[in-house]
């Protein structure tokens, strides 16, 4: 079912949702990752930030989640941002060159609390 707007539109609900995912993103966990995605993009944010920086390990199933998830959102009128930070997931990312397909951010600074800054640096 989805979940319109309240004026019916079906237009984004909020603003930004995040979704952080830990330990090992491959075939064995896509299912439940899948699912937490998914989860976060039924009421439709205009935003959803998958942050992949706390990843141990990442395999090409955890590269699809991220690209099916961009191009649901773009057929929306919706945005998908990854964080990657400076491990394994940036790593693959950019390998694969998607550093400057997707939309990538800083990781936020723990202490400071503060807006992620937009970067692809590798």
């Amino acid at each position: 079912m989805t979940r319109l707007s309240p004026d019916g539109s079906g237009a984004p609900r909020s603003a930004t949702a995040e979704v952080l995912l830990t330990g090992d993103l491959d075939i064995a966990s896509y299912p439940q990752a899948v699912e937490r995605v998914e989860e976060a993009e039924r009421d439709r944010p205009a935003l959803l930030v998958l942050d992949l920086s706390a990843l141990e390990f990442v395999d090409s199933t955890g590269v699809r989640l991220v690209l099916d998830a961009d191009q649901r959102a773009r057929a929306q009128g919706r945005r998908v941002a990854v964080r990657l930070g400076a491990g394994p997931a940036k790593r693959v990312f950019h390998t694969l060159g998607l550093l400057d397909v997707l939309d990538v951010l800083d990781v936020l600074p723990e202490a400071s609390g503060g807006a992620p800054a937009g970067g692809a640096a590798p």
